[in-house]
């Protein structure tokens, strides 16, 4: 089946929205790094200790895979794994040796179901959490669901990422919120389970987020990461204050301001042109730590110009599509850039010390192939899949980056 333009947009636009630092107090005294070509290094460059996860899954467990990114929770001894969050919502439990511990399949609409799993998240004492189209749940340690929030009753949006905040709170990003009086978005917010309220956080997106997703939080020192894709900046929020942390510069490949400022339907139209022409880096908008090491995703850096043609051509995305992972030590003020696996990827996950990647069969065979790794990260992933019980069943990668 052909990749068309269409699935090509959806897989870069579900990644895809723009923040505004207005309102924020914009301090000079945070770094910029440049992003550019002289970043890049080969994976095996990059990687520091890694690990391959075999998942060791039982014959007739309802794992099922649709071609959708997986969603992954990490806590201290567990992987929760979600690989189809619509059709056939199952939540999958592991070890961190990849041994099954227990599957549920409860898509429906009694007492201890769900609709679909949108997002998995832990609580504050590492159980698992779901956002289920407009419920956050709270499971026990069997997978029963503990605590159910309806969230229709705060107001018609979607949480798009979540974590643990203060005692019955929730910090979220929020997509579908109502446009400020100049026209832009607040997306984060702090989620009071008890009054069912949402104070919202002073940072801004553009009108064009509606395009994609409206925001990424991951827990950083004393507090939390915030970043919205499109944006340069990432944004350090603690103690009840936001401010930049750190900025990153693309040069002559910026996105310029106006682009930034379309609305959606035009927003729309431009990021198609952009994964043709690929004339300007963007910024996915994700964002997760390990350790002193924040990671976000780039796409362009290398452009490959693609002409509508070869775009209405392609029948999977080329291992060698300019999507990057962006590495950065604030502290040690450096930046690297890699493939850690070809084509898209999806998103990484980390438990703040490992940044986690669920491969998929055709994605491990690949780095099989191509050895990108490096010999002695290739020989532990042969090892690995050996000890699969179906060869088409997934292998995690777990790492760390390698700095000076």
């Amino acid at each position: 089946m052909k990749l068309s333009q269409a699935i090509l947009l959806f897989a870069l636009s579900s990644l895809f929205s723009c923040s505004s630092d207005s309102e924020i107090n914009n301090s000079e005294n945070f770094p910029s790094f440049e992003v550019n070509e002289r970043i890049i290094q080969s994976p095996e460059q990059v990687l520091g200790e890694v690990e391959f996860i075999p998942l060791k899954i039982p014959e007739g467990t309802p794992i099922q895979y649709f071609g959708f990114d997986p969603n992954m929770a990490i806590s201290e001894d567990r992987i929760f794994l979600n690989t189809d969050p619509y059709m056939n919502p199952s939540i999958h439990e592991f070890d961190l040796e990849g041994n099954h511990v227990q599957s549920i399949a409860r898509k429906g609409g009694g007492p201890n179901e769900y609709e679909s799993i949108d997002k998995l998240g832990l609580t504050d004492d590492g159980r698992l959490a779901v956002i289920s189209r407009a419920s956050l749940l709270e499971f026990d340690e069997k997978l029963d669901i503990q605590n159910r929030i309806n969230l229709r009753q705060v107001g018609s949006y979607f949480v798009i990422d979540f974590h643990p905040f203060e005692e019955k709170k929730w910090l979220v990003s929020l997509r579908g919120t109502d446009p400020e009086e100049d026209g832009f978005f607040k997306n984060f917010a702090v989620f009071d389970r008890d009054s069912l309220t949402y104070e919202f956080l002073p940072l801004k997106s553009y009108p064009a987020s509606g395009s994609g997703e409206a925001g990424s939080i991951v827990p950083y020192e004393e507090g939390f990461l915030l970043n919205f894709g499109a944006s340069d900046t990432i944004f350090y929020y603690s103690k009840g204050t936001i401010q930049p942390l750190l900025s990153m510069n693309s040069g002559d490949r910026s996105m310029p301001e106006e682009n930034r400022l379309q609305p959606e339907d035009k927003a729309d139209e431009e990021l198609e042109r952009m994964i043709a022409t690929q004339t300007y880096d963007f910024y996915f908008g994700n964002v997760e730590v390990a350790g002193e090491t924040i990671n976000t995703q780039v796409f362009g850096i290398t452009p490959k110009p693609l002409s509508p043609s070869e775009l209405e051509e392609m029948e999977e995305i080329p291992a060698d599509f300019p999507v990057y992972e962006v590495f950065i030590h604030p502290k040690k003020q450096q930046i690297k850039a890699s493939k850690i696996v070809p084509g898209l990827g999806g998103m990484p996950f980390s438990d703040g010390e490992y940044f986690y990647r669920l491969l998929y069969t055709e994605t491990w065979n690949q780095l099989l192939e191509s050895g990108q790794l490096g010999e002695k990260n290739t020989q532990a992933l042969q090892i690995a899949s050996e000890q699969l019980i179906d060869q088409e069943d997934p292998i995690v990668i777990r790492y760390k980056i390698k700095w000076d």
